[in-house]
């Protein structure tokens, strides 16, 4: 008998980054539109299964389909189980949306997933009529459902972007970017790192599957390619095996990568420019050095740190550098130093980014409201001296300051201001409507 699954990534008018911030999501101040790649690798896993059919509704790639109109579409269809992919922005909105799909459906076995989903897992039990809180990457579970083993990196298919409209995820200058994987997880401890308690200990993906991946993600006519590891060059004689192979099997291809600047030389970084890197992304985070102490993160110093990026450059390779803003420790000062310390580093773009706290497990009677909506915010106690709007001030500044140094005044204003103005006034409106998916739906069309 052929089990039918539905597999679901929900939009509700915000653009959620659901495979960011190791999978508990991330609001985006952008255009950009990126494949979930677990959802997509657990429906390949399904698809090339005999026993098993599937069927993928990516929401914002179906012209970013509001929840009203997702749920007809659901009510025509026909499957035994249904996995809803959430993030903690959309926490509760996902939660509502459960019901209604079990509503509409009560024979169905319904799923939800997503790192938010671990710490209110004994909560979506007592409270909802959700059949399954998964506390792992999906692709994992589905690997195990399926194979009935545990899965490495390696067991994982090549996903298959042809099961979605993939054509849709694109960056802001419309260029088509699908993602792979040559490695998860991280050898590093970074208290504040999100990835490390979900994906565990780092292992690599077999070389072969890597190349397999990039040749079948290039031939469906991707611009570029972007590795979500989480430390690409963590193995660095492995990745120039893997950018050789590249280079002597002709794959013309653009990629992006993120790791960090402490695994670089500069041979390393010739090489991975000849096998197409176009765009390195690395954490620099705070400009103050007891906070990266306590943090448990050494980034290498300031002048190796601006040396190699400066390298980097002028190899031809676009630098982005992520900063986060508003540590519990920091300061009016401790900020300054930050950006005084990006402004020095000079990478091409810097993201500066609100500290969220994603350490939850000391907090009692958790609940769905430890997950601010359409936020990147928990509502964790002690955080900063500095309050939210004071954080916020800061982010909003630094942004605007260095994309006006690096760049225009227009787009200073479009990527720093009325995009994330446009965001957050929508956010306020949708605030209270989680549990009312007509009305929410309501307003994001009457606010586009």
């Amino acid at each position: 008998m052929i089990e039918r699954f539905l597999l679901v990534r929900p939009y509700y008018g915000i653009n959620v980054h659901t495979d960011a911030q190791g999978e508990y999501g991330t609001v985006l101040g952008s255009n950009d539109v990126f494949p979930d790649l677990p959802l997509i690798t657990a429906a390949t896993i399904l698809n090339e299964s005999d026993s098993h059919e599937v069927k993928v509704i990516d929401a914002v790639t179906e012209d970013r389909m509001l929840p009203d109109e997702l749920l007809r579409k659901i009510a025509l269809l026909e499957y035994d189980k249904v996995l809803v992919k959430s993030t903690a922005p959309t926490f509760k909105a996902d939660l509502e949306l459960c019901r209604h799909i079990k509503a509409g459906n009560p024979s169905a076995y319904v799923m939800i997933d997503g790192q938010a989903v671990r710490h209110l897992k004994d909560w979506i039990y007592a409270n909802t009529d959700i059949d399954l809180a998964i506390e792992e990457p999906v692709d994992m579970y589905i690997y195990r459902y399926v194979h009935g083993a545990a899965a490495t990196v390696s067991d994982m298919p090549t996903p298959d972007y042809t099961l979605v409209n993939y054509r849709k995820y694109t960056d802001d200058y419309n260029n088509i970017r699908l993602t792979i994987q040559a490695s998860r997880g991280c050898p590093m401890s970074c208290a504040y790192c999100p990835y490390i308690k979900y994906y565990g200990k780092y292992e690599s993906r077999d070389a072969d599957k890597v190349i397999g991946d990039l040749k079948a993600v290039t031939s469906l006519g991707a611009d570029l390619i972007q590795f979500r590891d989480q430390f690409f060059t963590c193995d660095s004689k492995r990745i120039r095996e893997l950018c050789r192979r590249i280079i002597d099997e002709g794959i013309n291809v653009r990629w992006i990568c993120e790791t960090r600047l402490d695994s670089l030389t500069p041979d390393l970084i010739d090489l991975m420019k000849e096998a197409g890197l176009f765009l390195i992304c690395f954490g620099v985070e705070s400009g103050d050095q007891n906070i990266l102490t306590e943090y448990n993160s050494n980034k290498g110093n300031i002048d190796y740190q601006r040396s190699t990026v400066e390298y980097i450059k002028n190899a031809g390779i676009l630098t982005m550098a992520f900063y986060i803003t508003g540590f519990p420790e920091d300061t009016w000062e401790t900020l300054h130093a930050t950006y005084r310390y990006a402004d020095t580093v000079n990478s091409d773009i810097a993201a500066f980014n609100e500290y969220t706290e994603f350490n939850l497990s000391s907090e009692s009677d958790i609940s769905p409201d430890i997950f601010c909506s359409f936020e990147n915010a928990t509502a964790a106690k002690g955080l900063s001296s500095l309050s939210k709007e004071e954080i916020r001030y800061a982010v909003e500044l630094f942004s605007t300051m260095y994309t006006l140094k690096h760049d225009t005044l227009e787009k200073a204003y479009n990527y720093n201001h009325k995009q994330l103005c446009d965001s957050r006034r929508l956010a306020s409106k949708l605030k209270g409507h989680e549990n009312d998916l007509d009305e929410l739906s309501r307003i994001i069309r009457e606010s586009s």
